[in-house]
């Protein structure tokens, strides 16, 4: 099975925005989600995982309050399937950022 690295990044608005969509034909394991707050104020932000095959959100965090310039890191991994997605969303727009690693591995038979 052929094997892909990446880091994907997203800035949260206050709406639900998309971080990462896993492509077709990959398994995804996500290895560590860093949020990061580039404001001085605390801000609240939500995070969840979509799973494409029952249509269904799952919730990794909502309105948790992150410090102003501070940071915090999810490091308990999951595996993601053919289009699922993580999304989130901040109560401040442009002051979150998520980064996501994800290692991807090619199927090689259809799911």
């Amino acid at each position: 099975m052929a094997t892909k690295n990446r880091t994907v990044g997203k800035e949260l608005l206050t709406t639900n925005s998309t971080i990462y969509t896993v492509p077709p034909r990959f398994v995804a394991s996500v290895d560590s989600i860093i949020i990061s707050n580039a404001n001085s104020s605390a801000v609240t932000f939500s995070l969840d995982w979509y799973d494409s095959k029952t249509t269904t959100f799952y919730t990794i965090a909502e309105q948790v309050t992150i410090g102003g310039y501070s940071y915090l890191q999810i490091l308990d991994g999951f595996i993601l399937q053919p289009n699922d997605t993580l999304r989130g969303l901040a109560s401040v727009a442009s002051v979150i950022t998520i980064s996501v690693r994800v290692k991807e591995e090619y199927l090689t038979a259809p799911q």
